[in-house]
């Protein structure tokens, strides 16, 4: 799963069938689509949206965190004075 550790946000240059182009800091690179992260890409670009999360020393595409990783970057996100004030559920996504 996807952690925050070398969290950086790439710009989408192209869209191909297998695969994305990515600009990092100047730097372009390929990074194979995968079932998980096809229809993410694919969905941002629709919606107009070329940046995309990544992580800058594995140039992986940070498309889903799990729980618990949510909870170790966000900790502050249990606290009882932040109860319902935001829509997210971080268990939402894995319930599907």
């Amino acid at each position: 799963m996807s952690t925050f550790k070398n969290l950086s946000y790439g710009l989408i240059k192209e869209v191909g069938e297998d695969d994305v182009l990515i600009n990092l800091n100047g730097e372009d690179f390929e990074v194979k689509l995968t079932p998980e992260n096809r229809q993410p890409i694919f969905d941002s670009v629709e919606a107009g949206n070329y940046l995309v999360p990544v992580d800058s020393e594995t140039k992986e595409l940070l498309m889903t965190v799990d729980t618990q990783t949510f909870y170790e970057v966000f900790p502050e996100s249990e606290l009882a004075e932040l109860e319902g004030a935001a829509d997210y559920e971080p268990n939402e996504s894995e319930e599907k």
